[in-house]
């Protein structure tokens, strides 16, 4: 039987709401369910979680209040017996708080993905400016599903509110990546009020949901005209229709040498499509780019290499952080030089760059995913805010990523050695308090013999300058890629490294578990060494 049929033949709960929220026990103990729900015999809703009434290990929130003194039919399948658990109060779980990150942002409940529509937003109104932020959501389960916008906003970057969820799934299917732009032209004509309009671009993913099992994946349009409080899905979505496979995530900025604005969408493969519009509401096909070993989650942008006006480039870039440096030339984008990587290891994906008045200015956020956070009751976190530059050098144009300069704010209680003499009987250890930590190691390779290790409360990266390696486990980078220093900084919070090296020429994030219980860094040798510098820097928010 099919599911559409199976779903109207079970055996339904009925309610009549009389409160907010409608609780629903989570736990990690059984597979996921589907939960439909009907308003007067039409399908209004499905989701799904692993509802588990015998053995919860924690609670997630239906909202009910758009349906206040209605009464509502509820259905399970697998099939089981729903309880009307009905309240006005979202407790918090306190379950799994000691495994919550220090400095990395975190859904407070729920699952989290892919960052979407970043963008910096300044109101013509007050003056103020807001860095929002959103991201993949699950606010029913901390594993993936039901996708919802996520939002947050930040005066600094490290700083976040949590807001409620932007966009919410409808009949043509769950909200999946996307990217945002403020149309301070008015070029779309949706201005209503003194402030400009902000634009998020996401997929709407057919096919992921019971409302939407016939419908495809398409590129639609929400926006607001209250400054980012509240958003409308536009009224003719979609804004591109199908183009083939599950085509998806959408990424705009204006680029000038067109004259117009720029879509990137992944296609399938290793192929996108580049979109072109002047209006930001009618968009034309212009190319296929095949960007080799990458896939979904384009971003593309322009920098200028070592900050050289003159020397305007276009990356293009893929969710595993492979890059295309090239340029709009003949109306059309053409790559100047091989695919790149920046990235290394599994974790860090889906990278996307912020949307700001300085077009040169580019700042990163990436998800941070195969985390482990124990049995908390949310899942996934985004990496620190990352500032890209672009330098040339004689085998063509690097890409480099750091931290952002807000971070140095963050430090604390710095202590910094230089000189350092290692040898295998006698290692360095300093004491360290239960906090998050900055890291920056330097070596001189001629006054380094073998491998060096450096372990944070009981977790261990292990930098090797002969074989030009820096290794956490089974996962590795270059320590010095296309010519960088050999050097390392990390930021190491609770459940994540983040591993920079060679001036940022390559990153890589890996999950580990802060013991506690082991205080202290230790830096050790192989052999006779001489570090030529180590920090560490305490981090607080």
């Amino acid at each position: 039987m099919c599911p559409e049929k199976r779903h109207k033949a079970m055996k339904m709960k009925r309610i009549t709401v009389r409160a907010a929220w409608l609780e629903l026990p989570v736990s990690g103990y059984v597979d996921g369910r589907r939960l439909t729900v009907y308003r007067n015999g039409e399908l209004v809703d499905d989701i799904t979680l692993r509802l588990d009434y015998k053995n919860p290990t924690g609670i997630s929130y239906y909202p009910l209040d758009r349906w206040m003194g209605e009464e509502l039919d509820f259905g399970t399948d697998p099939e089981i017996e729903l309880e009307d658990r009905q309240t006005d109060e979202v407790k918090k779980s306190g379950r799994g708080e000691v495994f919550r990150p220090l400095l990395h942002f975190t859904p407070e409940y729920g699952w989290n993905n892919d960052p979407n529509g970043l963008v910096r937003y300044t109101s013509p109104v007050t003056g103020k400016t807001v860095w929002h932020m959103f991201y993949q959501f699950n606010p029913y389960d901390w594993d993936w599903g039901n996708m919802h916008w996520g939002h947050a906003v930040s005066p600094d970057l490290l700083h976040w509110t949590r807001l409620p969820a932007a966009l919410y799934p409808d009949a043509d299917g769950t909200m999946f990546s996307g990217s945002a732009v403020v149309d301070h032209g008015n070029l779309t004509g949706l201005k209503e009020g003194d402030e400009d309009v902000i634009l998020l671009y996401y997929t709407c993913a057919g096919h992921t949901s019971v409302r939407s099992q016939k419908k495809l994946f398409t590129q639609c349009l929400a926006y607001s005209t209250d400054g980012g409080a509240t958003f409308r899905k536009y009224a003719h979505n979609p804004v591109v229709e199908h183009i083939r496979s599950d085509n998806r995530d959408p990424k705009v900025i204006r680029c000038d040498e067109l004259g117009k604005y720029v879509m990137a969408i992944y296609l399938d493969g290793n192929e996108y499509e580049l979109l072109t519009s002047e209006n930001l509401l009618d968009w034309t096909p212009l190319q296929t780019i095949v960007l080799e070993g990458d896939g979904e989650c384009p971003d593309i942008y322009p920098l200028r290499a070592n900050g050289d006006p003159k020397k305007r480039r276009w990356i293009i870039s893929g969710a595993s952080h492979r890059y295309l440096v090239g340029e709009f030339a003949n109306g059309k984008f053409r790559a100047t030089q091989g695919v790149r990587r920046l990235s290394w290891g599994s974790s860090s994906y889906a990278a996307q760059t912020y949307s700001t008045e300085d077009i040169y200015e580019r700042i990163q956020i990436a998800w941070d995913r195969n985390m482990n956070f124990g049995d908390a009751t949310f899942m996934g976190q985004m990496g620190i805010p990352c500032a890209l530059s672009l330098t040339e050098t004689d085998d063509g144009c690097v890409l480099c990523a750091e931290p952002i300069k807000a971070l140095d704010g963050l430090r604390r209680d710095e202590r910094s050695y230089e000189n350092l003499a290692l040898t295998p009987e006698r290692p360095f250890i300093l004491p360290l308090e239960e906090s998050a930590y900055e890291i920056c190691l330097s070596l001189d390779p001629a006054r380094t013999a073998g491998a060096v290790c450096l372990e944070l409360f009981g977790q261990t990266i292990r930098v090797d300058a002969e074989t030009n390696t820096v290794g956490v486990r089974r996962e590795s980078m270059p320590l010095c890629a296309f010519g960088g220093k050999p050097e390392i900084r990390v930021i190491a919070d609770k459940g994540s490294a983040e591993i920079f090296s060679g001036g940022g020429r390559a990153i890589m994030t890996v999950p580990w578990m802060f013991d506690f219980n082991l205080p202290r860094a230790v830096l050790s040798a192989e052999g006779k060494t001489e570090i030529a510098k180590f920090s560490v820097r305490r981090l607080a928010l």
